[in-house]
């Protein structure tokens, strides 16, 4: 503990010493020891819960707003020295006046409490709306090859017809669901946009609440990814066990299959994920987390706005025009991957871009 205390001193040691910097201090020390004993009962040593506590503790600007000292350790151009704060006389122009943006008012433990309430009832809602989006081409590609290779009594066109239907039903629900739980979650724009000062009570009870459902969601991503690599299984199957007039047939019901299996495996995963997403969300308010505002979109979201309807326009207009139903299916798979691919790399930019600012 001597190495807090020092930690403290030093901490404080370039600001006067009024009474309410003395009583910060006094304050500060005391949630200092309180997340130190509670990093030893987790099994931490002493030197590991001395440098975890100083890791979450030890930015002063951060924790300004939550000991109510924002306006005793901002820089001043008031000519204010010493410890009695006696105003010097100084020949030197005055600083031109700049005006100070209020702080976000910090997370309350009631509302953390209440905003992961809410993503816990609701993530196993969003879980399904995003295995339907995937699973939404499934009934298309299956219905189009199926009735390409005239194993159904309906002809190539109109069973693309359904399939075509059943997907924007498939949408449509899932759209919903989405927006259904979007307004649950709206009480909660704050945290989720990072409009928050962080509390450091609230960020322990965060890293408690996600390294219970570790276990579980350790567990459920083991099982997701399993799923994932087995998906393309059926896929393999038909393209290499079956005789090409069987495989041009059923290739599309394969390729259905395998976005099943997919979705499944994010219905497992999804929902046990809601702990860490809210830990991640609780610990990035203020400015190391600002998130996007109001006013920013998502390049993803941005892209992915264009992108899947152009995704079907091409697969539409490539199927119709040149009558390839046993083949145009592929658009999806690709366009699956590409997306991906472009998602992962413009969130690792934005992720890279948050860590400089």
């Amino acid at each position: 503990m001597n190495v807090i205390t020092a930690y403290l001193e030093t901490m404080f040691g370039a600001y006067p010493k009024t009474t309410r910097l003395l009583e910060a201090k006094a304050e500060l020390h005391e949630m200092m020891e309180d997340a130190y004993h509670g990093y030893l009962a987790q099994g931490m040593s002493e030197n590991e819960a001395v440098g975890r506590v100083i890791t979450e503790f030890g930015n002063l600007d951060e924790l300004a707003p939550v000991l109510g000292i924002s306006a005793e350790i901002a820089p001043s151009g008031s000519g204010l020295e010493g410890t009695g704060g006696a105003p010097v006389a100084s020949s030197a122009p005055p600083a031109p006046a700049v005006r100070k943006v209020p702080a976000p008012a910090p997370v309350t433990q009631e509302e953390a409490e209440r905003y992961a309430e809410a993503r816990r009832r609701s993530e196993p809602r969003l879980a399904l709306a995003i295995a339907m989006f995937v699973v939404s081409p499934a009934p298309l590609i299956a219905l189009a090859t199926l009735g390409a290779g005239g194993v159904i009594g309906v002809g190539q066109d109109a069973a693309a017809m359904i399939g075509l239907a059943c997907l924007l039903v498939v949408v449509l629900v899932a759209v919903l669901m989405v927006v259904r739980r979007a307004g649950e979650l709206a009480p909660y724009h704050r945290l989720a946009t990072g409009e928050f000062t962080r509390s450091p009570g609230v960020d322990r009870w965060a890293e408690q609440l996600a390294a219970e459902a570790a276990p579980r969601r350790s567990t459920a991503l083991q099982v997701a990814v399993a799923l994932w690599i087995l998906a393309v299984t059926p896929v393999l199957g038909v393209s290499l066990l079956a005789p090409p007039s069987v495989s041009n047939a059923w290739i599309g019901v394969a390729v259905a299959a395998m976005l099943v299996i997919v979705a499944v495996g994010l219905l497992i995963f999804l929902p046990a994920n809601w702990a860490a997403s809210v830990a991640e969300t609780l610990s990035g308010g203020g400015s190391a987390g600002r998130r996007a505002s109001d006013g920013d979109r998502s390049i993803v979201g941005v892209i992915g706005a264009f992108y899947w309807p152009l995704v079907v326009a091409v697969f539409l207009g490539w199927s119709f025009i040149g009558h390839a139903w046993g083949i145009s299916w592929i658009v999806w798979p690709i366009a699956a991957v590409l997306f991906g691919a472009i998602a992962g790399g413009l969130n690792a930019v934005e992720r890279y871009r948050a860590a400089q600012q």
